[in-house]
């Protein structure tokens, strides 16, 4: 059986690295820029004993996953260290360059972080959500990784809204092997939380299905009615003022009513408590009893119906001089402070780094102990992504019947296997029902499908064979659920393809969501439909004009606006292949439109002109192979995505003026700019010397920055066309004429650019 007494000891070797880590980085590294690091020590320490009981409580596996509290990442590190996955220098170099980062990163230090944390809330749902895809994962290969998730998250955290929209989530309580666990140490940055908050989070948890655990007292305190039933009765503020007393003062304090009166039966209860014992027993909190915690998470191991919260009430600061400060959140100990820890801990001076001698009985715990998660179990074959599907597409189509048609090919392929689909609640008006209705929804349990027996555009069919999955309408949890997807190969060893499709002016709804699951290193794609002012009856509320920036400004991901289906096809099994190479590490977000363009604009498909499409863009029309070419009466219009005929027709007319004007179809204003940055770029290749004095138009159905870049790569004069104002209700020839970006604007500009 195991010690208490050494896991405590291990406790206190935790706090104390955790608390000096932060110290070092403040006080003692050389500072150049004398900016404060920080570095949360009050935030750390209230999980030191939750961690504690993890880490070396014999609770975890090896294909168990965790993700923190972020401003817990000292302890952890310390943990880390004390587990042999780090080194001295790692721990001293906390939240330098190269060094061990602020908040967990997968990304930065992979070797030791199974799942990113940071942004408030988003890290906890996204582990939720690994722990959902290793259930579908479960379901369709058989793969049964991560076995656990352990989840740690500060109770003000879960103010944040995305919280409860996973919570609210179907699924969710179907996947049992999910535990949070959350730290109420009543404090967030400003404020003591509100009185109602714990009781509220149980509530909460409990009617979205989840066994809620309390650990309220210490078994401590809980011996001692009385005085339970004082401390119970006090509003956090009060409590917290108790925590911050001198021992000698608690006793008055608690004795004393809120009308001058003496409680002489809690005065008689606690006579025989040195000053010492109370105060001990006066923050003998549920979340910092070790034996209570190894309990909680026991049970919650052994849930197999259902996900676990265990509500650990702690300090925040516990065990340091900035224990329930109300101002302790970027407060850090003085040196003296520090100092009286380290003689309180039972550290030795001079000696600060030390992990324990390899004969003491906390060595040999924790060389017991099973190994942590290095790596996910043996690889599975990838799927292999043709280059093309030879489909051919003639007449009128817009790019998103494209990729209905699109993927219902890639359906028949072996490659589907390995694809999986995720709507917020707008698959059939995305363009992906004929996908369904082939390949089944994806849930844990089968279901009936009430309405199987009469006409419908998609079959709903329910079962843990299923290909897709639906949420509600919330698109943080549309991207964190993909992030979680895209990560599975790193975690369990079987490569997906997530494809996830939500109307584009909805990005901005769950921005910082797809921009966390980016930041995790999740691979996914994105199919954004329908967008720009091009859906002109729907007016300003569903028309997306800033996006094209956010594509080209977000890391990690390829940001596309296919002009033609070819285009389209080319591009997806681009990006799906980048997802099965993870050479580069992106993903993709494709801008689809529904409008109606007639093929017959498109070249003829080629290697070349694939390849083009790929990088970015590619000329249509050639004004340079006109009789009588003259560069002085020439111009370069670049069009994005649906502006191409606008900009074709443009063309024409400007023929008939005089005016040498090429087309250039613009499939990814994200991959111009971004090749910039190399020796030879692309735009130099599409745009050559002998036009180096040709001005430039572009247009594009977003906001018109997002190709404001090609006067000034290509050092000409250019005007910038787009939806740059809020969108509003009317035909597309209203609209385009109203935001300047029809062919009579494209040409305006053109022979404004000319004099």
């Amino acid at each position: 059986m195991m010690s208490l007494e050494t896991l405590r000891s291990i406790e206190k070797r935790v706090l104390w690295l955790a608390s000096f880590m932060v110290h070092h980085a403040n006080n003692v590294r050389p500072n150049p820029d004398g900016t404060k690091v920080g570095g949360h020590q009050a935030s750390s320490a209230s999980l030191v004993s939750v961690l504690t009981a993890l880490y070396f409580g014999g609770v975890l596996r090896a294909d168990d996953l965790v993700a923190l509290k972020a401003h817990a990442s000292p302890a952890f590190y310390a943990i880390q260290y004390l587990r042999g996955r780090l080194d001295a220098d790692d721990l001293r170099a906390l939240r330098s360059f190269g060094g061990l980062q602020a908040y967990p990163s997968r990304r930065k230090n992979p070797e030791i972080v199974e799942l990113s944390t940071g942004s408030m809330g988003l890290g906890a749902v996204a582990a939720t959500f690994a722990a959902l895809a290793g259930r579908y994962l479960d379901d369709r290969f058989g793969v049964g990784s991560p076995a656990h998730v352990w989840v740690m998250v500060g109770d003000a955290e879960l103010d944040e809204g995305n919280v409860w929209e996973a919570l609210l989530e179907e699924v969710v309580p179907c996947v049992p092997n999910v535990t949070w666990i959350v730290d109420l140490n009543r404090q967030s940055l400003d404020r003591i939380t509100p009185d109602a908050r714990p009781r509220q989070l149980a509530a909460l948890f409990e009617a979205n299905g989840w066994d809620v655990i309390d650990l309220r007292w210490g078994s401590g305190v809980a011996s001692h009615d009385r005085l339970r039933a004082r401390l119970e009765a006090l509003p956090h503020t009060d409590y917290h003022r108790l925590l911050r007393r001198p021992a000698g003062e608690l006793r008055k304090a608690l004795v004393t009513g809120a009308d001058g009166g003496i409680d002489r039966a809690l005065d008689a209860a606690l006579a025989a408590l040195s000053d010492a014992t109370l105060a001990a027993l006066v923050a003998d909190v549920g979340g910092h009893d070790l034996a209570r915690v190894l309990d909680a998470l026991a049970r919650a191991r052994a849930n197999a119906d259902r996900p676990t919260m265990i509500l650990a009430h702690t300090v925040k600061g516990w065990g340091t001089p900035l224990a329930a400060d109300p101002l302790n959140h970027t407060a850090l100990m003085t040196t003296a402070q520090i100092e009286a820890v380290r003689d309180t801990l039972g550290v030795t001076a001079g000696d600060e780094w030390a992990r324990f001698a390899d004969d003491s009985a906390e060595a040999r715990l924790i060389g017991a102990l099973p190994p942590l998660f290095s790596a996910p179990p043996a690889r599975r074959p990838d799927p292999e992504i043709p280059d093309a599907l030879g489909e051919r597409f003639a007449g009128e189509t817009s790019t998103q019947e494209a990729f209905g048609r699109v993927l219902g090919a890639l359906g028949r392929l072996p490659a589907a296997d390995h694809i999986v689909t995720v709507s917020a609640d707008v698959s059939v008006t995305t363009h992906i029902a004929g996908w369904i209705t082939r390949k089944g929804v994806w849930f844990p349990r089968a279901k009936t499908d009430a309405f199987a027996d009469l006409p419908q555009p998609v079959q709903w069919k329910e079962s843990p064979r299923g290909q897709h999955i639906e949420l509600g309408i919330a698109e943080h949890n549309l991207f964190l659920l993909l992030g979680a997807l895209g990560l599975m190969r790193e975690l369990s060893g079987v490569t997906l393809l997530p494809i996830g499709t939500l109307y584009d002016p909805f990005v901005t709804r769950g921005l910082d969501a797809l921009y966390h699951a980016l930041y995790a290193g999740g691979r996914f794609i994105v199919a954004a439909t329908p967008s720009g002012v091009s859906l002109s009856p729907e007016g300003g509320a569903h028309q997306s004009v800033i996006t094209p920036g956010i594509g080209v400004t977000l890391p990690a991901i390829a940001f596309y606006e296919p002009v033609f289906a070819q285009d389209v096809e080319w591009i997806l099994l681009h990006g799906l292949r980048a997802l099965v190479d993870r050479r580069d590490g992106e993903s993709l977000y494709l801008r689809l439109s529904t409008r109606p363009i007639s093929q017959a604009l498109a070249p003829p498909p080629s290697e070349g002109l694939r390849a083009a499409a790929v990088r970015g863009a590619y000329r249509l029309i050639d004004a340079r192979t006109s009789a009588g070419y003259a560069p002085d009466r020439a111009v370069n219009i670049f069009a994005a995505g649906v502006m191409v005929p606008e900009a074709v027709a443009a063309a024409r007319r400007l023929a008939d003026d005089g005016v040498f004007a090429s087309v250039i179809a613009v499939t990814s204003s994200d991959r111009l700019y971004r090749d910039l940055r190399n020796p030879r770029p692309y735009l130099h290749e599409l745009v050559t010397a002998d036009e180096e004095d040709v001005p430039v138009v572009s247009a594009l159905d977003g906001h018109s920055h997002a190709l404001a870049f090609l006067g000034g790569a290509l050092g000409v004069t250019q005007i910038a066309l787009g939806a740059d104002d809020f969108g509003q209700s009317g035909t597309r020839a209203d609209l385009y004429r109203q935001y300047g970006i029809d062919a009579d604007a494209l040409a305006a500009a053109a022979h404004t650019l000319l004099g």
